[in-house]
């Protein structure tokens, strides 16, 4: 596969060749790189955007970076992960065995889009973070990846995939005016998953913060506390968000009508659904579903 100019750049540090089947996009502000990645070293470089790397299958992975003022630090690190590197951050990864890598590049400006809105401030201070557990961000990546191995992105879902991504980060890894960086904790990962397996098994039903603090033994003012702490959004955000992924993927399919849609991923109108889906997507339904059509002619 030929490299684009953009791709040799934002690809500086592989030490070894890319696999022949890796799939690059680049999207309106970000760019994503995905791979079934043999192992292999990148070594120190540094990058002029945010950097978003994510392991999965597992991955064993050895990274070392340098934040500003401080000394070297290391991390190894088995199992998926997700490392978020912003920019001018010096680093080095070195993948132990074969996995599956999703990079996923974001320009400042896509960044920025997002500020004002989720943290109400105009400037943004992201903390460098290595090699850890962050369920949502594992999701987003997967299914990006799951998307390209055909070759194919269809910019619409990669632009909604990532802006969800990016208000992930926003929320949990960016330091706040006045504030330390965000410190995840929260539900624990056996509780979040089980949470997050209800949600997709029950997206057409009514979700109410008082049945998903149930499923977990909590009550509902402490569940929505924990719940943030895990995710970064609250569970009124992260059910619409799964709602909109849901409704994307019948959206791929022309036969089912948009009342459908709205009613099979748990929308009381369209209308509700409509609004919430050009809130988060930044497009209508109809323009989405119009957006693959075109883009598999």
């Amino acid at each position: 596969m030929t490299q684009s100019s953009q791709e040799r750049m934002i690809l500086v540090g592989a030490n070894d060749p890319l696999p022949e089947d890796h799939f690059w996009f680049d999207g309106d502000g970000f760019s994503v790189y995905a791979a079934k990645q043999p192992r292999s070293t990148w070594q120190e470089h540094v990058h002029d955007c945010l950097q978003v790397t994510v392991g999965l299958e597992p991955a064993h992975m050895h990274a070392e970076w340098r934040a500003t003022g401080k000394l070297r630090q290391s991390k190894e690190f088995i199992g998926n992960a997700v490392s978020v590197i912003p920019a001018g951050i010096p680093h080095k990864t070195l993948w132990q065995r074969r996995a599956t890598l999703i990079h996923i590049y974001i320009r400042e400006e896509f960044l920025l889009r997002l500020t004002s809105d989720v943290l109400q401030q105009d400037s943004l201070e992201l903390q460098p973070t290595y090699l850890v557990r962050d369920l949502l961000i594992e999701e987003l990546a997967r299914s990006l990846y799951l998307e390209s191995v055909d070759g194919h992105l269809n910019a619409a879902v990669a632009s909604a995939a990532v802006t969800t991504l990016c208000m992930r980060i926003l929320r949990a890894y960016c330091v706040r005016e006045g504030e330390a960086a965000y410190a995840t904790g929260g539900l624990g990962p056996a509780r979040e998953r089980r949470v997050r397996e209800y949600i997709e098994a029950d997206l057409e039903r009514d979700l109410s913060l008082q049945s998903l603090a149930y499923v977990v033994g909590l009550s509902p003012q402490h569940f929505a506390v924990l719940f943030r702490e895990s995710t970064g959004f609250t569970p009124h955000q992260y059910v619409n968000h799964r709602r909109i992924a849901c409704a994307q993927e019948l959206l791929k399919k022309v036969d089912v009508p948009l009342i459908e849609v709205s009613m099979r991923c748990g929308f009381s109108s369209q209308s509700q659904f409509i609004t919430t889906f050009r809130k988060l997507v930044g497009m209508t339904p109809g323009r989405f579903r119009s957006s693959l059509a075109s883009s598999q002619s």
